[in-house]
């Protein structure tokens, strides 16, 4: 027996008494209920004293039951396992005289901001009569704003929660005899037993002697009707027995039906389950006909279903894509699209469909017009930024950067195709000119599929260009080895260990195999014909002198730099030639990064793993500095912690004092270590990574925007203090910035919580970076005292324009 909760809003009562009796030959449900009572309990509260998997039921009910939404970050942020399943919402539209069903879903943004709006309108409508009220509301009424208050304040969280958890529609959750549930509670052996059970034969009685006699007097009676969770138009009120009337004089004649397909009943007969279910079933039975080989059936009865629901939008859909499937009758396919999209524009299959069958036909305009359409209601689509970066690139080669954005966005996908990566890397090539980044694309491609040999020629001719010989020649002998066709004269006097001045013409048969290899594969067609018929240049001439790079002799110490604004901007000054010393807590992760930057960069590193709230270790480390590293010329003072997002008054005592240690106590005492050598030598630059929670304040960031106060206000102190020993003193205030551990740390490594950038384009860790070069490389006569950034949607600490990433992703992604 499988005991697990069943969380949920008393309103719903029936649907969770209809789940616990499917399930209570093998499910212990243990009920946890709430109503509306400002008196009531909270359903955060039950749910604390439960350590078991939860059932959330979740409806419009639930949603708008201040018991229920409540502190329900406590409930679906922790780490206990909890799926939400969400129900159907039964009213009566008193004007239509019928029961109107809706899907509860949050699946869109305007779903989110249904619910958001409707707990701000009703702390807003509260607060109204407690000004109409004045000292009359009482301690009740008091109690009660200021629980709709704090719930209209977490509900945008709350709801993200929900809409990033794994979900089931109520459908989905009963479907194939509630396995969804025995796959999250981990039984898959007792889901096994229930399933057997339900489908077990009934009771064979037909033996039983007296039977038909006991069936001659017992009056049949009538069927009972499923429990609905709200009554309709003409229900029975409970208490109420409603006797069989008299038998009908003749029986309803029976409509034939064609068993071996399910045909849906004929159009103005109503169905008697829900039209979604319906649909549903009915779509899954035509695609099994089709898997066993009857495709006309499948369509016959997708047909029959259009007729029958003309209002379930899928079976014209599905209708559509079988035609196309089952026929190749794509031009009536593109037409029962079209009709489709006539009645619901933002379709997404539809739309996606619509652009494969127009791609096939040659039309290459609409289907660019359909899917970029989808790419407006669904962005991320399956394969639709593959599809249409390809077909940009293939038919559009004017709007190359267009292609480009749809298949990088493609090559970042969590299972990217190595094809996206590889033409990805063609454009980056050429026209764009990136040729750094069009190898590492390269790279990923071959890693994805070891197998792509145009990725490893590629690879190999833009690392040649890059006079990485050795490398060049590996991936060209791969590229080879999978296609013999590589393997000219040409092309082995290009990779060879030592190029030959002398020119080797192709032969007549090699010439052949180019030409035929040039037809396939048109993005190798200008390079195959030019080391054909041009001659293989001679070996480069030995190397200019190089320039003497900015940072060169100059040392930079950045703490905090393993991760995100501080690594980035040890990658950013390494190409500039600085020495730099990294200071941060985690050995291995420094290790990484001093190896990444000897290996690109050639950098001189000195590591130290300390903690910068550890003041002895860190005056003991800066004394101890060897003769070489002593003379600091930058310090840049990056580590920096945010902990908690509570209010003052339940703020956690631990997470204030790690932010006034790391923030400020860190930042002083490594100040303190370093400024007297810089006085020493009265010259000298202190740079401090502040923020804009350092310039304005938002609500639930208290502690945190008075430590980057301090910082602000420590910047401009320091310039008074050091300015008449030439010690040059910033400081950077980025807004939100991405690539950082920021979020995570400042929810505790909660994952789902810290995902607070995924509907707007902030700054990245290299754009800080970028900014804090250009404070370093003013000349000694400049000083950059207070530089703020913001990325272009964020315009204060709550003001975000939210209205996705897309417009303003940034093309360059180099580290």
């Amino acid at each position: 027996m499988l005991s697990i909760a069943l969380a949920y809003c008393s309103d719903d009562q029936s649907a969770a008494q209809r789940i616990g009796g499917d399930l209570a030959s093998h499910v212990n449900f243990n009920h946890l209920s709430v109503g509306r009572s400002n008196a009531g309990p909270v359903l955060a509260d039950l749910a604390g004293d439960y350590d078991g998997r939860i059932v959330l039921l979740v409806s419009e009910s639930f949603l708008t039951n201040p018991n229920c939404m409540l502190r329900a970050t406590e409930i679906l942020g922790s780490n206990r396992d909890v799926l939400p399943v969400y129900l159907r919402n039964h009213r009566y539209d008193e004007e239509l005289g019928e029961v109107i069903t809706t899907q509860t879903s949050l699946s869109k943004q305007s779903d989110l901001m249904h619910y958001i709006n409707h707990w701000q309108d009703r702390y807003i409508d509260l607060r109204q009569q407690q000004d109409e009220l004045g000292s009359h509301g009482g301690e009740e009424f008091q109690r009660y704003l200021r629980k709709i208050r704090e719930t209209s304040v977490q509900m945008e969280e709350i709801l993200i929660l929900l809409r990033d958890a794994w979900t089931l529609t109520e459908s989905q959750f009963a479907a194939n005899h509630y396995q969804q549930l025995f796959i999250f509670a981990d039984r898959p052996a007792l889901w096994e037993e229930y399933r057997a059970f339900e489908t077990a034969p009934p009771l064979d009685v037909a033996g039983i002697p007296g039977l038909d006699m006991l069936r001659a007097h017992t009056p049949e009676a009538e069927p009972t009707p499923p429990l609905e969770e709200d009554a309709g138009a003409g229900a029975q009120v409970p208490g109420e027995v409603e006797r069989p009337g008299p038998p009908d004089p003749e029986p309803e004649p029976m409509i034939e039906t064609t068993p071996e397909l399910d045909l849906p009943p004929a159009p103005g007969i109503a169905p008697e389950v829900d039209s979604t279910e319906q649909a549903e079933t009915w779509i899954s039975r035509a695609w099994a006909l089709f898997d066993g080989g009857d495709a006309g059936a499948a369509l016959e009865l997708l047909d029959s279903g259009r007729e029958a629901l003309p209002d379930q939008l899928d079976l014209h859909y599905h209708y559509a894509l079988l035609l196309a499937t089952s026929t190749e009758d794509h031009a009536a396919a593109r037409r029962e699209t079209e009709a489709l999209l006539d009645r619901s524009p933002d379709h997404p299959d539809a739309l996606f469909l619509g652009g494969e069958l127009c791609e096939v036909a040659g039309d290459y305009a609409t289907a660019r017009e359909y899917w970029e359409q989808l790419s407006d209601v669904e962005p991320f689509y399956p394969d639709l930024n593959y599809r249409l970066g390809i077909l940009l690139a293939d038919h559009f080669p004017e709007d190359a950067l267009d292609a480009a954005a749809y298949l990088r966005r493609a090559s970042r996908n969590k299972k990217p195709h190595a094809e996206a990566c590889y033409r990805y890397a063609l454009l980056l090539k050429s026209p764009i000119g990136r040729k750094k980044k069009a190898i590492r694309q390269l790279r990923r491609a071959v890693e994805l599929d070891p197998t792509h040999a145009l990725a490893h020629y590629e690879l190999a001719t833009l690392l040649h260009g890059q006079k990485k010989y050795a490398a060049a020649r590996n991936a060209f002998h791969l590229a080879v080895a999978l296609e013999p066709a590589f393997d000219t004269e040409v092309n082995r006097h290009a990779f060879a260990k030592q190029p030959k001045k002398t020119v080797v013409a192709a032969t007549p048969a090699e010439e052949q195999a180019l030409q035929t290899l040039k037809r396939n594969i048109a993005e190798l067609e200008a390079l195959i014909a030019e080391r054909d018929l041009a001659p293989s240049p001679d070996p480069a001439p030995a190397a200019a002198p190089q320039t003497k790079k900015p940072g060169t002799n100059k040392t930079v110490l950045i703490s905090g730099a393993t991760s995100g604004i501080g690594r980035a901007t040890a990658l950013r000054l390494a190409r500039e030639g600085y020495r730099l010393i990294l200071l941060g807590r985690r050995q291995q992760r420094l290790e990484e990064l001093a190896a990444l930057l000897l290996e690109d960069h050639g950098t001189e590193t000195l590591l130290l793993a300390l903690d910068i709230r550890d003041r002895s270790q860190l005056h003991h480390a800066i004394a101890q500095l060897p003769e070489e590293w002593s003379a600091i010329d930058i310090l840049i003072n990056n580590a920096g912690k945010a902990k908690g997002v509570d209010p003052i008054h339940e703020g956690q005592i631990e997470h204030w004092e790690e932010m006034i240690d790391v923030n400020l106590k860190g930042l002083l005492y490594l100040t303190r270590a370093v400024t007297p050598g810089m006085v020493a030598r009265q010259t000298g630059m202190v740079l401090n990574v502040a923020s804009t929670a350092g310039k304005e304040v938002y609500p639930n960031g208290n502690v945190y925007c008075a430590t980057k106060h301090a910082v602000d206000a420590l910047t401009y102190a320091m310039r008074l203090d050091l300015v008449k020993h030439g010690i040059r003193v910033g400081q950077i205030c980025p807004a939100m910035v991405e690539e950082t551990e920021f979020s995570l740390v400042r929810y505790d490594g909660d994952a789902e919580r810290a995902k607070i950038y995924e509907d707007f384009q902030p700054l990245r860790s290299r754009d800080v970076a970028e900014a804090i070069h250009f404070m370093v490389s003013q000349p000694p006569h400049v000083n950059v005292i207070d530089l703020v950034l913001q990325g272009t949607q964020q315009a204060s600490s709550t003001v975000v324009d939210r209205s996705g990433r897309e417009r303003f992703a940034p093309v360059d992604e180099e580290e």
